[in-house]
């Protein structure tokens, strides 16, 4: 290492300064990473609570929790946005599809037998199964 640092004309004490500038903005990524988690979890709730009103509208309207034309609405939209934003269109479509897939189920578990029957769940493609 010395020898090399020679030959490139650094020193142990530059390779230190180098390799702590690396750990703080290692450290800095993982706050901010963390602030983002956090900030996702917020949106999350809210988008729950929107869940759990349209899950005492439905019934009422008689519309059940799983609406294909809806769900396929949703996942143009989002897609549509993760190529605006540079989100990879596969890791929307597998978090998008298992967001609504838990919204489905969970508006059907808070509808009870309320509920209409919609069709079937979708695959990881966002497709009725």
């Amino acid at each position: 290492m010395v020898a090399w640092g020679l030959i490139m004309g650094t020193t142990r004490a530059d390779s230190d300064v180098n390799l702590q500038a690396l750990q703080d903005e290692m450290s800095d990524v993982r706050r901010v990473i963390d602030e983002i988690d956090d900030e996702l979890v917020a949106l999350l709730a809210k988008r729950q609570r929107q869940i759990e009103r349209a899950a005492r509208v439905k019934p009422g309207l008689g519309i059940p929790a799983r609406a294909p034309e809806r769900v396929d609405e949703v996942l143009a939209r989002v897609l549509g946005a993760s190529r605006r934003e540079g989100l990879s269109v596969e890791v929307a479509m597998k978090l998008w599809t298992s967001i609504i897939e838990w919204s489905i189920q969970y508006e059907e578990r808070l509808m009870g037998d309320k509920a209409p029957k919609g069709d079937g769940p979708l695959d990881e493609s966002g497709r009725q199964s």
